[in-house]
């Protein structure tokens, strides 16, 4: 811990100059946060994958940055900066810093024109979930802008563009670097009463430097496959206010993912094996619901079937299907008990010749907690999580369960 007090003298510092408590309408608020957690299963092993390896693990993530929300006339500036050290008790190769930072401009300009431009930066440690034992490290950096023109009361029309970079810093992993281009174009209707409906179009370009190892005996690869694809969507959303207590929000649409299948040239002793990947389309969407049962519960639900990126050597894509539940209840003044669980199938789709069986996971996970604010800007978190994996694929099951204490403070 010695350490980590400078980052908590940090925030503690920046504070200083500013109210001891946040307000609405504060431009700037620094805070703090430390974290303390038990995981049964780090690495999400099965029974008898690799015995030697710790399994259970102590470990502490302490937070610190500074949010801010500046609104000059009509226009509005939103950015944050975080920065994150996570360390293990037992598995301290795994030690990791990280950032955050996000800024966005909200703009506006006369009564009809209206969007907003910003860019993201961070850098995290992947998800042992995905990438198991590797230690891995991601830099996401995001830019996008968009612009919505109000030629009606009730009738909107706007775009965007978006530009996504993902890299990573294990070797391994290198097939999994992407450059993403989004374009979209959205028509809006609003109903008297608040509700909304949305057409869109969108466009994905995304861009695998690095073609990915099929079948290899390290350092030469046999066969290798392309992950480039363009995707179009065609998406219907909705926000529908049932009642004061009652909203629900939906998307529907038809999905197509077309792979570019391009060999290139690569330094290899041996003749390369190129495995195309096959495209897919089909349907897409998710619908979810807020229920205000009274003035101190909320139950949200959700159901989804979404096309995703897969890991899978075996796989090009991942059609997921899920569903989650979740609950708070306002206790008292200062306490609230937070309940979740979610169920999610995840179909590997794509196989690119091999003879190998495509994986087909469940997932299940729970969690219940309860948080108290003994003043207003200090929160204590306290809870629970389980979870476990079924799999066609044994080595892929696993199963844990986790405890956790969290404290933070804004100034």
């Amino acid at each position: 811990m010695r350490s980590a007090w400078p980052w908590v003298g940090l925030a503690l510092g920046v504070s200083i100059a500013l109210p001891a408590q946040a307000h609405e309408g504060d431009t700037f608020r620094p805070f703090v946060s430390y974290g303390t957690f038990f995981d049964s299963n780090l690495f999400r092993l099965a029974d008898n994958e690799s015995p030697g390896t710790p399994r259970s693990e102590r470990y502490s993530v302490l937070s610190a940055g500074l949010n801010v929300d500046w609104k000059p006339g009509r226009q509005e500036i939103v950015a944050s900066a975080t920065k994150t050290r996570v360390r293990y008790n037992r598995n301290t190769i795994y030690d990791s810093d990280g950032n955050d930072y996000q800024a966005t401009w909200n703009w506006r300009l006369g009564n009809r024109l209206s969007g907003n431009a910003g860019a993201t930066e961070s850098l995290s440690q992947s998800n042992f979930d995905s990438v198991g034992l590797i230690n891995n490290q991601v830099t996401r950096k995001r830019r996008f802008g968009r612009a919505e023109w109000e030629f009606h009361p009730r009738w909107r029309i706007g775009g965007g563009v978006e530009t996504a970079d993902y890299a990573n810093s294990a070797p391994s992993l290198g097939s999994q670097d992407v450059q993403q281009r989004t374009q979209d174009v959205v028509l809006t209707y609003r109903t008297p009463k608040g509700s909304s409906l949305r057409a869109q179009v969108r466009k994905v370009d995304a861009e695998y430097p690095n073609l990915q190892c099929l079948s290899n005996a390290f350092p030469f690869c046999f066969g290798e496959a392309d992950n480039s694809y363009k995707q179009t969507e065609y998406n219907l959303l909705g926000d529908w206010s049932v009642s004061g207590k009652l909203k629900v929000r939906g998307q529907a649409g038809w999905v197509d993912r077309q792979y570019e299948n391009t060999q290139r040239s690569v330094l290899n002793f041996f003749p390369l094996q190129f495995k195309d990947r096959p495209d897919f389309n089909g349907l897409a969407g998710r619908i979810s619901a807020d229920w205000y049962a009274t003035g101190k519960t909320l139950l949200s639900v959700s159901a989804y079937q979404e096309l995703g990126g897969a890991s899978d050597i075996n796989a090009s894509s991942v059609l997921k299907k899920g569903a989650s539940v979740n609950g708070v209840w306002l206790i008292r003044e200062k306490w609230r008990l937070n309940a979740g669980a979610t169920f999610e199938n995840r179909d590997f789709k794509g196989d690119p010749g091999t003879t190998q069986l495509q994986r087909n996971d469940d997932t299940i996970s729970e969690s219940l907690s309860i948080s108290y604010m003994p003043i207003q800007a200090v929160s204590v978190d306290v809870g629970v999580s389980a979870g476990r994996r079924n799999s066609n694929i044994s080595v892929e099951d696993y199963q844990f369960h986790m405890l956790f204490a969290n404290v933070r403070a804004d100034f």
